[in-house]
């Protein structure tokens, strides 16, 4: 998979997007490319507390994609 391909398109490709879609489950790798981090960073977010639980789908772990950006948004009261 080429990570410097850049889909400006808005169509869906037929090719595994290298962002998550809102309201689906992505993979570490796309939001990875999403948070600009690595693998090592997403880990260690993934064990924090209240962090939102891995879904197994298959052979591939996924997170929510929502409920992470909500966790890694700063609560402004």
């Amino acid at each position: 998979l080429n990570m410097h391909q850049h889909n400006t398109s808005a169509t869906p490709s037929t090719t595994t997007p290298n962002l998550p879609i809102p309201g689906t489950y992505g993979t570490s790798a796309q939001l990875c490319t999403l948070y600009q981090v690595s693998r090592t960073t997403w880990w260690r977010w993934s064990q924090m507390p209240g962090f939102p639980r891995a879904v197994r789908f298959g052979r591939s772990v996924r997170w929510p994609v929502e409920a992470v950006e909500a966790f890694l948004t700063p609560q402004e009261d």
